[in-house]
């Protein structure tokens, strides 16, 4: 699924989101919806543009989770949720 989002991420082809990287795709609560923490990749974006990134993203939610659906093999497609933390995220996955 982590694979899956990150190329959907990249297919979008958005100056918004070229500066985030998935840090996480976790379940949440359950396997119908899981949450996708994405992480800036610089240290000076500013929030705002954070902001209109996340936008940008919730806005191509139904395209980002038909991009996910094209490559997993599972019966049902979960609900994908987004959120930004900071970049200390992308650290511990290092």
């Amino acid at each position: 699924m982590f694979d899956a989002v990150t190329y959907a991420l990249a297919a979008l082809d958005d100056p918004q989101i070229e500066e985030l990287a998935v840090a996480s795709v976790v379940p949440a609560p359950s396997s119908s919806r899981v949450l996708v923490t994405l992480v800036a990749t610089r240290e000076d974006l500013a929030t705002d543009a954070l902001a209109a990134a996340l936008a940008c993203i919730d806005a191509s939610a139904d395209e980002l989770r038909e991009e996910v659906a094209a490559e997993i093999t599972r019966q049902r497609v979960p609900e994908l949720v987004f959120r930004i933390a900071p970049r200390a995220v992308l650290a511990e996955r290092a």
